[in-house]
């Protein structure tokens, strides 16, 4: 089954925690600094099914992963980990070839485009995904690619990745928004797009643990291993969540 029949399978049938008011927030609710812990903050019981009339382009699959695939036993292994996504209902959400992309420079760094974190680290990604099956189900994110999601050590050195980085436990999703080169007329979409992720964060991501990272290349971080935001400087004061 293509990506697109996928995608549109399971965005159709998919259950939303709090799907309305993310939507309505999306709109009318300018982002706080501090969320109050109150009972507002707290997602309601899903109460509908969410269907999404306009699922994502469908993608075209690179042929580096055609060939990295076919290498050694990287076809099963690849599809052990998307059986295992399947199965927590988190299956499909981001085209493998972009669920197993290491790092952007992987070439440089004489590593491999494409991986498949360590069996123990798979149960790592599944509230990551979870939350970005919310951002797509709930038309926050429309137009992504994903950038990075699991480094190995070597890798994550050689990348500049932190020490302590999710990326090496196989928790964190980075993506952009729009094209590689975005042109003057895709930048007031890109921005819009970081607006409404930035209310999202400061709506839900204390309930969902999510931490949210702008950096100044235009990539965007994802992880659900802590309730914070940062920006260019890597620290909270240059999130634009923060404002």
């Amino acid at each position: 089954m293509s990506y697109k029949s996928n995608m549109m399978k399971i965005l159709k049938g998919l259950t939303l925690i709090g799907v309305a008011s993310i939507g309505l927030a999306a709109c009318t609710t300018t982002p706080q600094k501090t969320p109050t812990n109150n009972q507002n903050n707290r997602l309601p019981i899903p109460q509908e099914k969410v269907i999404i009339e306009q699922p994502l382009a469908p993608k075209t699959v690179p042929t580096s992963y055609n060939y990295w695939l076919a290498t050694g036993d990287n076809r099963v292994r690849a599809r052990e980990y998307e059986r295992f996504l399947e199965q927590n209902n988190v299956g499909n959400i981001i085209p493998s070839f972009e669920l197993f992309k290491t790092a952007r420079s992987w070439e440089k760094c004489n590593s491999s485009e494409y991986m498949v974190p360590n069996r123990e680290l798979w149960q790592n990604q599944l509230p990551t995904l979870k939350v970005f099956k919310y951002l797509v189900a709930a038309k926050v994110l429309t137009d992504f690619e994903v950038t990075s999601v699991y480094r190995d050590l070597t890798l994550n050195q050689c990348a500049g990745g932190a020490p302590s980085s999710r990326h090496l436990f196989n928790s964190a999703i980075d993506f952009r928004i729009g094209p590689v080169y975005p042109r003057a007329e895709d930048y007031a979409h890109i921005e819009n797009s970081k607006f409404k992720l930035c209310q999202f964060w400061s709506q839900y991501g204390q309930s969902f643990n999510m931490g949210l990272g702008l950096y100044a290349t235009g990539q965007i971080h994802i992880d659900t291993q802590g309730y914070r935001s940062w920006g260019p400087d890597l620290t909270r004061n240059s999130s634009m969540c923060q404002f």
